[in-house]
């Protein structure tokens, strides 16, 4: 990890650079502070150097799966379904592709969108709608994916740091909730532009069967590759992920290479070596940032007596639909302050993994830490995410969040204060 931090020593932003000083604070106020703490730096290192890790291992595999003619296909369908259909087959197919893409299903998509409105209807006044309702859905389906996908960041985080957490049950309450969330977001585009009256025929792509199963194929053996490094090594799923994507790639790059199987194997040390000096760099400063914001969300959380904390605030006796329902707006208001989801994750999880006793069911608070992410990033213009779209689109962060998307927002709280009530029995 410090060797990747010198090696972008002169690409590192603002940003970077502020993450790393508070980083080097609060590893200062540990020391000082704490009678134990080599073994809490030992930890939040850990955490970093997990998070860059992963993100430079997910670049690779986002590279690869770029280079595939059969995910283009997939994507410039996703962009072209009919206006009834559009909303759900982005927000869906997005999720989807987060599978694989993680983040870089969103630099991939962002253009896909606006050239193809762009080339469908030329200079037609009502594109700037097209392109907020296929934006709007795209950072939607996105945000909320990462409560059920067994790659995303908030889960593999907090799973790791929070005891007793049950994965599998907390992706089904995750597909639940992105399949609520998926109708009242297609219900709220429906009605927001109900008096949107397109001219006009634009193309309709037709479904592509061959692409479509090769990409479901591909997604299950990644999937499948996950599940056999666990079941192999008796590892987490943190672990799994980790070891799977260097040999997707490896896979992934042989079966794109055109010509007999002897010459792919023979390439394959050399597009390897290519796809590691080309792409990796462009990946270096978020996962420095990821690595930073892991760091001092474990250290700080290190420095709040956790204890002394949940009985200040009677969390004991605060029932748990109240508690579970009431963390993610908090989280999503912390996001306003430029917090990093990721650092706020990372602190929530490391603060009830201290306590000695959860104050609800530990795969309910997991899961409502990643609600909190989700709404984090339809909510907060400095979600990494919201950066992304808005770097790509030209369109502002505060645009894309508090304009765009406020209003689903809110629905998306409100409809959580009742998921919760029902999931605990009022508890």
């Amino acid at each position: 990890m410090l060797v990747v931090i010198v090696l972008a020593a002169r690409r590192l932003s603002l940003r970077e650079i502020y993450l790393i000083g508070a980083s080097l604070l609060l590893s200062i106020l540990v020391i000082w502070s704490l009678p134990n703490p080599g073994t809490i730096l030992r930890g939040a290192l850990e955490q970093g150097a997990f998070l860059m890790s992963f993100i430079l291992l997910v670049s690779l595999l986002q590279a690869t799966a770029a280079r595939s003619p059969s995910v283009a296909t997939v994507g410039a369908f996703l962009t072209q379904r009919p206006t009834g259909q559009r909303y759900l087959a982005l927000s869906g197919g997005v999720s989807l592709l987060a599978v694989l893409f993680n983040i870089g299903v969103v630099s991939f998509l962002v253009p896909l969108i606006q050239n193809g409105i762009r080339k469908a209807t030329p200079n037609d006044p009502l594109n700037p709608i097209r392109e907020r309702r296929q934006l709007s859905a795209l950072l939607r389906g996105f945000a909320w994916s990462v409560t059920w996908s067994p790659t995303a960041f908030a889960p593999l985080i907090v799973a790791d740091l929070m005891p007793g957490v049950q994965r599998g049950t907390w992706i089904g309450y995750g597909l639940v909730l992105f399949s609520i969330l998926l109708f009242f977001g297609w219900l709220e585009d429906r009605l927001r532009f109900r008096h949107y009256r397109p001219k006009g025929v634009r193309p309709v792509m037709d479904f592509p069967v061959r692409a479509a199963l090769l990409f479901v194929a591909t997604t299950m053996w990644f999937l499948a590759l996950v599940l056999l490094v666990i079941w192999a090594f008796e590892e987490s799923v943190v672990f799994g992920v980790l070891a799977a994507c260097p040999l997707m790639v490896a896979g992934w790059l042989l079966a794109q290479e055109d010509g007999p199987p002897t010459r792919a194997v023979r390439a394959l040390p050399r597009q390897f070596a290519r796809l590691v000096a080309t792409n990796l760099p462009d990946s270096v400063n978020v996962a420095i940032t990821l690595a930073a914001s892991g760091f001092v969300g474990r250290a700080a959380a290190s420095l709040v007596p956790a204890t002394e904390v949940a009985k200040a605030m009677g969390l004991a006796h605060v029932p748990d639909w109240v508690l579970l329902a009431t963390m993610p707006p908090a989280l999503a208001v912390l996001s306003l302050l430029a917090l990093s989801p990721t650092m706020l994750a990372v602190f929530m999880g490391s603060f009830f993994a201290a306590l000695p006793e959860m104050p609800a069911d530990a795969t309910l608070i997991a899961f409502s830490i990643s609600c909190g992410w989700a709404l984090s990033m339809t909510f907060s213009p400095f979600a990494t995410v919201v950066l992304i779209i808005a770097r790509g689109s030209g369109i502002p962060a505060h645009v894309l969040t508090l304009r765009w998307n406020l209003g689903f927002t809110l629905i998306a709280t409100a409809l959580l204060f009742s998921i919760f009530f029902l999931m605990t029995g009022g508890q």
